[in-house]
């Protein structure tokens, strides 16, 4: 495989890079996090130091996903290789999602 077979950005993803993207999604995980385990920190450890910590923690760990939820979408648009986000999507989103639109299974 050449590099130009791996690396192939897509000019505008998806047809707008302001349409709705799970990249916009992780980054507001990260914010979120962010805000979270800055207030665990400052805020709740040094009164309560092991609920303080866990929030902490738990804050950063989701943030962490948020990262990855990026990481994702930015990889799925710039090369050609399959991401685990966008399985998921084509594999079982997508089809729940179609056969909704499509009105499969309404008045059993």
């Amino acid at each position: 495989m050449s590099k130009s077979d791996l690396f192939d950005p897509e000019e505008e993803p998806d047809g707008d890079a302001l349409a709705p993207h799970h990249m916009y999604l992780g980054m507001l995980m990260q914010l979120v996090a962010g805000g979270g385990a800055l207030f665990a920190f400052a805020s709740i450890w040094p009164h309560y130091p092991t609920v303080g910590a866990t929030l902490t923690l738990a804050s950063l760990a989701f943030g962490g996903l948020g990262w990855l939820v990026s990481i994702d979408d930015a990889i799925e648009h710039a090369t050609v290789l399959p991401t685990p986000l966008d399985q998921l999507w084509n594999r079982v989103v997508y089809p729940i999602v179609a056969r909704i639109e499509r009105g499969d299974g309404e008045g059993e």
